[in-house]
């Protein structure tokens, strides 16, 4: 056993495995918890020897914070900008703003057959909040602001028109599966789906 995985739980290899390979999980809840561990992740990849050209992000994720998801898909463009190839593989679940951001941020977006898309507006959840008019209607415009982001985002990565975009997501949540999110540009390629489409 190599020196470094001495002491180890079998967990922690496979992850120090993983992690050496360029693999990192992004699993659950886009919020502090899940980001601060992709962070220190990413933190780790950064000082890797320049022989590491991919890396693979195993995503699966109901959504959550949009301000968090933008905060990824920086991390991911920078990465790529760097001249690493960045791959988001979405397995099982990519919601919300996992979809809408975070996978937007890869150079190559794949996904398993049976990998679920949801796609929606930006909202917020509030119940009997003391909130004045003028509150409300900044919060409003912040909204908006995000939506905008969000739609320049998929109309850029998936060749769709911003008004295409504003118009599927508008007021409605909008489930795909693997076949449609491909069809629709969300994503690259389907794993498995052929002899020639393998991670």
């Amino acid at each position: 056993m190599r020196k470094e995985l001495e002491g180890l739980s079998l967990y922690e290899r496979l992850r120090y495995q993983e992690l050496s390979a360029g693999i990192i999980h992004l699993r659950g809840e886009i919020d502090d918890v899940t980001v601060d561990d992709f962070n220190l992740e990413i933190a780790v990849l950064r000082d890797v020897p320049e022989w590491l050209s991919r890396i693979t992000i195993r995503l699966t994720s109901p959504g959550g914070n949009a301000y968090l998801a933008f905060g990824v898909y920086d991390i991911l463009r920078e990465l790529s900008n760097s001249g690493r190839e960045v791959v988001v593989i979405a397995e099982g679940l990519a919601a919300s703003a996992a979809a809408m951001i975070i996978l937007q941020g890869a150079d190559k977006r794949l996904a398993y057959p049976t990998t679920s898309f949801l796609l929606h507006e930006p909202r917020r959840w509030t119940m009997f909040r003391d909130e004045s008019t003028s509150q409300l209607e900044d919060e409003a415009a912040e909204l908006n602001r995000i939506t905008n982001k969000v739609i320049d985002i998929l109309a850029s990565r998936c060749n769709k028109s911003e008004e295409e975009v504003r118009e599927l997501i508008r007021r409605r949540e909008v489930w795909m599966d693997a076949e449609e999110a491909k069809e629709w540009g969300l994503i690259d390629d389907i794993i498995g789906k052929d002899e020639g489409n393998k991670i």
